[in-house]
């Protein structure tokens, strides 16, 4: 998520899951708050489809992660949490939330009708348990074999401890119908003793190996000022097709990195160094020409006429 902060959708890589390098931004251009974007690659351009609070949705494309990244388009659609998926035939498809789709012009570039259908209603969790609502939200659609698997999340993103989880469904169409894991939730916080709060939203990942993964967003107790954080943690598939997360709580231990590399994170080997990286951001306003960096000396350009107007 971007926020208002500029430059907007920073593209991270990596090469074993873990160890994370910031290569380029999306976004220049402040549109307003920016929540859950979706990156994916199709017909070899890169595309991150992303909402924008109270405008609708949006993409920006590339010919490679590392930019440069286009100005950008509006979807002409409501909802929120976009999640591109293109079928057997071609046809390009926006799931959204609340259990929704649209369909999408050929460059994926705009929605076809504009209107949204209703698809799926979710899997309805027990009435006991302590959540925030409903909240049919972040689907994440992709094609494993012979099934799309629709990945979502419910029960609210910042409520009590057991609020959010990650829940799975999935059918041989990418038209439905859409029949529910018998062990949902894939992903969930049972306690409030729990490390990890609120568990979901989660997309999956497959390492090169040939195994699984999910990755999601937590709150860890005593923390939640730190805002959320990232997870991961793998998953298995069943005989039957259906997919499972064998760590469960125990998500707060070590585990082994999914990929043995000799990547490390960079930016800890520079925290003492004197630099303007691309995590840096702005307000709102954007304009690299007001920093500069010269001699071991940051000189940021003063603007407007208070402190709110600064955009430091």
């Amino acid at each position: 998520m971007a926020f208002d902060y500029l430059p907007g959708l920073t593209v991270w890589h990596s090469t074993d899951l873990v160890n994370w390098q910031p290569i380029s931004y999306a976004l220049r251009t402040y549109l307003g708050s920016v929540w859950a974007p979706d990156i994916c690659k199709y017909q070899g351009k890169y595309y991150i489809y992303f909402t924008v609070s109270g405008r609708g949705n949006f993409v920006v494309m590339a010919d490679s992660p590392y930019g440069p990244w286009s100005q950008p388009y509006d979807l002409h659609v409501g909802g929120i949490d976009p999640c591109h998926i293109a079928d057997e035939s071609g046809q390009r498809w926006l799931f959204l939330s609340g259990g929704t789709r649209v369909k999408l012009t050929t460059d994926g570039l705009s929605s076809i009708q504009g209107t949204l259908e209703k698809v799926y209603d979710g899997w309805k969790f027990p009435d006991e348990w302590d959540t925030e609502g409903f909240a049919l939200e972040g689907p994440k659609v992709k094609k494993i074999g012979r099934y799309y698997y629709l990945l979502c999340a419910e029960g609210g993103t910042a409520g009590p401890a057991t609020s959010h989880m990650v829940t799975v469904a999935r059918s041989t169409s990418i038209n439905g119908p859409w029949v529910n894991a018998p062990n949902n939730p894939l992903v969930h916080t049972y306690s409030d003793k729990d490390r990890w709060w609120s568990r979901g939203h989660g997309s999956l990942i497959d390492a090169p190996d040939g195994k699984w993964w999910i990755i999601y967003h937590a709150y860890e107790k005593d923390f939640l000022t730190m805002g959320r954080q990232t997870l991961l943690e793998p998953v298995t598939f069943t005989k039957d097709g259906w997919i499972t997360a064998p760590t469960g709580a125990k998500v707060a231990q070590p585990i082994q990195q999914p990929i043995i590399s000799t990547q490390k994170d960079e930016r800890l080997a520079k925290l003492s160094d004197f630099r303007v990286g691309l995590e840096w951001k702005f307000y709102k306003q954007f304009d690299s020409t007001r920093v500069q960096v010269n001699n071991g000396v940051l000189t940021l350009r003063a603007q407007g006429k208070t402190p709110h107007e600064s955009s430091p």
